[in-house]
């Protein structure tokens, strides 16, 4: 690749790419190791989805007994409810306040020492045997050339793990991923007051009742996700848009066109199914980030299967522990009456349960300084549909951030580093796992 550098900037330990809940966690954790933490993040404000994707809740940090997603995620969600004046037991599906969260993530990460670029997104990799020499980041400088011993790929979309010509896998046989949204928010209504159970989607809700309505084609009966952000707010997960590259940017801007137009529809048809709530509701906004459940995944040192899941499999190397049920959603034939895939059948944890995710996961082949955490480790394509939510991809992005600190520190690469170190840190700071 033939590019003109405007600059090459000082090395750093560990760079950390996308600040989202995996790259904050991954930054703030190599930070407090002691070493020098650059994140790069392509937006204005850290968070991902619990910001910019204005995804209305937290998946559940418990196994329905016990909180399991501690360590910095309990630290960034316990200050989160200072703020919000919930300071109780409430761990599962806590609403999102989009705008406390980003002054949350911008106080711990600062606060640990890392440095923070906004606006600024990783387009090359430059490598050079099983090493990446350098990153190229794009933004208003022009082409910046970031160089550091290890990189933490946070992306959602193993941007990183792509452009160093890591092996990957892209969806299921077929390529076929699952249906991104976009979020949106509502407001002027009474939420206390409202009929929650006919809102949200489900067997009895108006949208079940009222069924397809060409006025409203872009409306998807079976995903309606609603949250309290306030007394007169919704926060709002709705509708399936069918992006089948991620990489495609003409593909994603016109879903993302949809999304909004989708938002719109929605507002309108509450309010004619219930004028008596909605009727003076207004769109507040609509995310300025896709909600992107499925692209790509690394194939690393171990694959995580189903199998694992079903077995509520422990290992000798795991690095985080997840509960969350197996959430595949699709569209067209391969669906159920719930939104969900016929191929991929949700199963569900009881209370107490959980398995083990392995440090093997996190560790791509082929290139040695480079590891991955969030929704693109190293799955089969029905495990990706449980870990890729937040709570999970922060406890995975602590685990990065001490293993690159970790790598840095004894001067070895990632194939060389010992997951018992990893873990010892881990127990050390609080975290769960067996």
């Amino acid at each position: 690749m033939n590019i003109t550098l405007e600059k090459t900037v000082d090395i750093y330990d560990v760079i950390v790419a996308g600040g989202g809940p995996a790259g904050c966690a991954a930054a703030v954790a190599a930070a407090r190791q002691g070493v020098k933490v650059l994140l790069v993040e392509s937006s204005a404000c850290l968070g991902g989805m619990s910001t910019i994707g204005m995804v209305p809740s937290f998946a559940p940090f418990t196994d329905k007994e016990k909180l399991i997603s501690r360590s910095i995620a309990e630290e960034i969600i316990t200050e989160y409810k200072k703020r919000i004046g919930k300071n109780g037991d409430e761990w599962d599906w806590l609403p999102i306040s989009y705008e406390d969260m980003k002054t949350v993530y911008d106080e711990i990460v600062t606060e640990s020492g890392a440095d923070v670029i906004f606006n600024s997104s990783v387009c090359y990799a430059q490598t050079n045997g099983d090493k990446i020499e350098y990153i190229v980041v794009s933004n208003k400088a022009g082409l910046t050339a970031y160089k550091a011993k290890v990189f933490i790929d946070c992306t959602g979309d193993a941007d990183v793990a792509a452009f160093s010509k890591v092996p990957l896998v892209y969806g299921d046989e077929k390529g076929t991923v699952q249906p991104s949204s976009l979020c949106f928010a509502i407001t002027g209504i009474d939420v206390d007051d409202m009929d929650y159970w006919r809102v949200h989607a489900g067997p009895n809700s108006i949208w079940k009742e009222k069924g397809d309505n060409p006025k409203y084609p872009l409306i998807d009966i079976d995903h309606f996700v609603i949250n309290r952000i306030d007394s007169h707010t919704l926060g709002i997960n709705a509708g399936h848009l069918d992006v089948r590259n991620i990489a495609d940017v003409k593909e994603v801007s016109e879903n993302i066109i949809k999304g909004r137009e989708a938002a719109r529809q929605y507002l309108a048809a509450l309010k004619e199914y219930m004028p008596e709530t909605f009727k003076d509701a207004y769109l507040i906004s609509t995310a300025p980030a896709l909600g992107v459940r499925e692209s790509r995944r690394i194939i690393g040192e171990y694959t995580l299967t189903v199998e694992d899941y079903l077995a509520r499999r422990s290992f000798d190397d795991e690095i985080a522990r997840n509960c969350y049920f197996i959430d595949c959603h699709s569209i067209g034939d391969d669906r159920d009456s719930t939104g969900h895939s016929v191929s991929v059948p949700l199963t569900e944890y009881g209370a107490g349960e959980s398995h083990g995710i392995p440090w093997r996961c996190l560790v791509p082949k082929g290139i040695d300084n480079l590891l991955v955490a969030g929704r693109t480790i190293s799955t089969d394509r029905a495990v990706q549909a449980s870990v890729r939510v937040m709570p999970v991809c922060m406890t995975m992005g602590e685990a990065a951030g001490i293993g690159a600190a970790t790598a840095v520190k004894s001067g070895t690469g990632i194939h060389s580093v010992d997951a018992n170190d990893v873990r010892k840190i881990l127990k050390e700071n609080g975290a769960f796992i067996m």
